[in-house]
Formats: C-alpha cells, sequence, structure tokens
C-alpha cells in the first residue's frame, strides 16, 4: 500500500528565521489535484477533509476548498481533533518541546498517511503517524490512538460510572466525528474531553480514559519519583509493561532470532549463557527505549521499541530522569573499559 506525507514548512523565511507555517505535501505527485478524505479504520469513518492538492508558483501545497473558513479545520488539524490531540502551532517560536504536548506548545514536522484509495479526483488517506518539529525521536502512533477511542467508547458506561462529564465529553467527541463532516466542532469537543481528563488525571496526552484508570489502580513503582500526575500514571505504565510476563519473552525471542541465536546485554555486552549457562537468559530483562516523559499511555507496545539488558544495567538506566539512554550508557561502559 502506497504512502504519503504533509510536511510543515516556514513561509516568508526557512526554519530558522521562522515565519508562518504552511502545511504541504510530499511527494507532490501524491496528492496533486485531488481532494482528499480522511478514513478512520477503528471508529469505521471517513470524514471529507474539504482540502486539495495544488501547486502555486511550481511549489506543491495543500489548501483548503474555503480558504478563509474558520470553521473548517485543515488536514493536520482534523486528525490532531480526531484522535483528540492538542492543536499544532502554526509558527515555530521556541524551538524547544515539552511533554505532556499543550495546543501551540509544539509544531508539527510530517504526518504520515497510508493511500487507501485514488481515483485521480479524490484520495482517501488513513493516518498512520505524527512527528514533532525539532524533536525527531518522537513520533505519535495515529492508529493506536484511534484504536484506544474506540476503547473507551466501548467501554463508556465504565467510564461513566466513574466520570459522568468525562463521558459525556467523550460521546460528543463522538458525535462530531459520526457526523463525517470537517467541522470545528470536532476541535472544541476535542478539547473539552482533554481539560476534563487534565483535572482528573493531571496533564496528559493520553487517548484512553480506560488506560488512565488502570494506572492509577496498580500500586505504587519506584520510579514515581518523577513531579506530576501524569509522570506517577505514565511510570506506572511503563514499569508494568516491561514486567508483563509476555512481552518481555517476545522480546528476547525477536532479538535472539535478529542475532543469529545469541543475547546479550546491549549496553555492558554481559552475555550470560557464556557466563551462567542455559538459564543465564533469566539476567535479561526488556526495557523501554522510549524516556517515560515521552510514552504513549495507550500505545502498543512493539519489540523494536525494545532493549534487553542485564538487570544492572537496568537499574543504572533509571537511576536519574529521565533514564539514561541504552546508547549513553554502553558508550560510557567502553570508555571506561579502553581507559583501563
Amino acid at each position: 500500500m502506497a504512502t504519503c506525507s504533509v510536511t510543515w514548512r516556514p513561509s516568508g523565511g526557512d526554519s530558522k528565521t521562522g515565519g508562518r507555517g504552511e502545511f504541504e505535501y510530499v511527494p507532490a505527485s501524491s496528492l496533486e489535484g485531488r481532494q482528499i478524505n480522511v478514513f478512520i479504520e477503528d471508529l469505521n469513518l471517513t470524514i471529507p477533509a474539504e482540502v486539495y492538492g495544488a501547486r502555486r508558483n511550481g511549489k506543491p501545497r495543500l489548501r483548503k476548498v474555503e480558504s478563509n473558513n474558520r470553521r473548517k479545520l485543515h488536514l493536520p488539524g482534523l486528525v490532531m481533533a480526531a484522535a483528540r490531540l492538542p492543536l499544532p502551532a502554526r509558527e515555530d517560536l521556541t524551538h524547544t518541546v515539552t511533554f505532556p504536548l499543550r495546543s501551540g506548545s509544539f509544531v508539527m514536522d510530517s504526518m504520515d498517511f497510508d493511500i487507501i484509495d485514488d481515483d485521480g479526483d479524490i484520495a482517501t488517506l488513513a493516518p498512520l503517524r505524527v512527528s514533532i518539529r525539532n524533536h525527531p525521536t518522537y513520533q505519535i502512533d495515529l492508529q493506536d490512538r484511534f484504536a484506544a477511542i474506540a476503547s473507551d467508547l466501548a467501554s463508556i458506561s465504565d467510564i461513566r460510572s466513574n466520570h459522568p462529564d468525562l463521558a459525556a465529553a467523550i460521546e460528543r467527541h463522538w458525535k462530531a466525528l459520526v457526523a463525517e463532516e470537517n467541522s470545528a466542532e470536532m476541535q472544541r469537543a476535542s478539547d473539552e474531553v482533554n481539560q476534563i481528563q487534565e483535572r482528573i488525571f493531571g496533564l496528559t496526552n493520553a487517548a484512553s480514559a480506560t488506560k488512565l484508570e488502570e494506572a492509577e489502580a496498580k500500586p505504587p513503582v519506584e520510579e514515581e519519583e518523577i513531579f506530576g500526575v501524569e509522570g506517577r500514571l505514565l511510570a506506572r505504565i511503563h514499569v508494568y509493561k516491561e514486567r508483563d510476563k509476555g512481552l518481555p519473552a517476545r522480546v528476547k525471542s525477536f532479538y535472539k532470532t535478529k542475532n543469529k541465536g545469541k543475547l546479550v546485554c546491549e549496553a555492558c555486552d554481559l552475555d550470560p549463557v557464556a557466563l551462567y549457562g542455559a538459564n543465564g537468559e533469566r539476567c535479561l530483562e526488556a526495557h523501554h527505549r522510549i524516556p517515560i516523559e515521552q510514552l504513549q499511555p495507550d500505545s502498543i507496545t512493539r519489540v523494536e521499541e525494545m532493549a534487553v539488558v542485564c538487570a544492572s544495567c537496568h537499574r543504572i538506566i533509571h537511576s536519574q530522569k529521565p533514564c539514561i539512554p541504552v546508547e549513553d550508557l554502553a558508550s560510557a561502559l567502553k570508555s571506561v573499559t579502553k581507559a583501563s
């Protein structure tokens, strides 16, 4: 299946001098001359984005059909509102990113789509992921978010029993979505859900209230030294995912196959089987490469996002906040070895 991207580009200047942000698509040939529909598989919705691909002065642009109608969202804003994410800014003023994201506090770098259908006039696109400008390692999986929203809708009676105002806001957001039309009401409903979630759970970019409630119900963990409710809940989600009985086994199997049957600590190169025998693999643990503050609470954990480290290195990695990247610890240990 073909893919395409919508990217942010500053106009009236370059990435250093800033300027008013505009969206353009890459590659140009993918969407040029097409109206665009957004297809959300988990919610079984198709929303006409009311934007089209065009060229201006020989350069590709993504234009709103009604360019001055503020009741209509641009394509990235439409997708972000549907996914209950904060809106990106149009200008890159601070060049810094803080987490959790808040509306206007970041600039979208690119948004990727699967091209589901293209008849030459209308291209139907399924959102895949969005990346954040000046933070190249941070991506939000949009499919995970829509799956989380679908999960909330399926559990709406449980949410209502604990937080009736949040359930009502989630239902208003769903009503805006199911209308299948580009409307600023979708953004207003998204903001309302996020504001109520913030009041209950702390500032969070979670799409799923059920995931946050599950995290609150789990016993505390050592990593809760991070200040703020969001940090506390993310620490629980982070640690309990690492302790999930099935996840470490899948991670070890993945890297063992990748490394032709050999499994070592990615930080210190310890080969526990060579040292301790067949049971040595018990020394190795699964670790999230993504720092806690960047963890998406309702994302599906993929083995490629995990590292295999020994218990000792794992404790050192988590000895400071944010945690030490595996690569940085490996580099430090190699320097110590060379020096000795």
